[in-house]
């Protein structure tokens, strides 16, 4: 029975605490690849390529929050969110923040009015791009957008690539904070098979729910072998 709850409370851990974490962030295919080049415009309406922006930004893991300037719900939300939580993570790795605009209606002084009213940092990239290029991003991390009139209907979700701009993870709607940034970005950074299990936990629940099999079935097999035993014992001794 020891054995039995060796293996049992810590699997049953494991998947609890994996399934209320993936709940806010899920990692992403093992061959995601890296963020297209697109085409982009900042808010001084200077022209650049995407890898270019990213580049002169800084090192470290990068967060992607695609919004659209006229959205009057969750874009501002995710905006205010990511900077209040931003805020609390403090020292340590070195990161960028990309905010792109899917809507190619979006000019220069929209992407400036978005920065200033929703108090965005100055180290913070903030782009625009052409339809066809919008297009590639948004396919590319499988982010859906429907226009009904002037409204863009658009999944909630933000990302988060690598130094070497790889996509690894994906914030799903308002249920991530500041933890959760700070544990996925040192996830994203991590080399080797370890960085991989980190960025995959669903992997080492399958190993923990292997292993209380295993367990289970190790007692299961004492518990019939034992009989026996004694039953042999017992022959044992009424021959003696």
């Amino acid at each position: 029975m020891n054995l039995k709850h060796h293996f049992l409370l810590p699997a049953l851990a494991l998947a609890l605490a994996s399934g209320a974490r993936a709940v806010a962030v899920t990692p992403a295919a093992i061959n995601a690849g890296k963020i297209p080049d697109i085409t982009v415009w900042d808010e001084a309406d200077v022209q650049h390529t995407l890898w270019e922006e990213l580049r002169a930004a800084g090192t470290g893991p990068v967060i992607v929050l695609p919004v659209y300037t006229r959205c009057t719900m969750s874009c501002p939300v995710l905006a205010r969110m990511l900077v209040q939580q931003t805020s609390q993570i403090g020292g340590g790795t070195p990161y960028r923040v990309l905010i792109f605009s899917f809507d190619p209606g979006d000019d220069a002084q929209a992407l400036h009015q978005f920065r200033v009213q929703k108090k965005l940092p100055s180290a913070w990239i903030l782009v625009r791009s052409g339809a066809a290029d919008i297009r590639r991003f948004c396919d590319f991390f499988h982010y859906s957008v429907l226009t009904e009139g002037p409204v863009m209907i658009h999944t909630n979700q933000m990302f988060l690539l690598d130094h070497n701009l790889q996509w690894r993870a994906t914030f799903i709607d308002q249920s991530w904070n500041a933890a959760d940034l700070r544990i996925w970005m040192n996830r994203a950074e991590s080399p080797g098979l370890a960085g991989w299990l980190a960025m995959n936990p669903e992997v080492l629940v399958f190993i923990g729910f292997g292993g209380l099999l295993l367990s289970l079935m190790l007692i299961l097999g004492a518990f019939i072998l034992r009989p026996r035993s004694l039953s042999s014992q017992a022959t044992s001794v009424i021959r003696r």
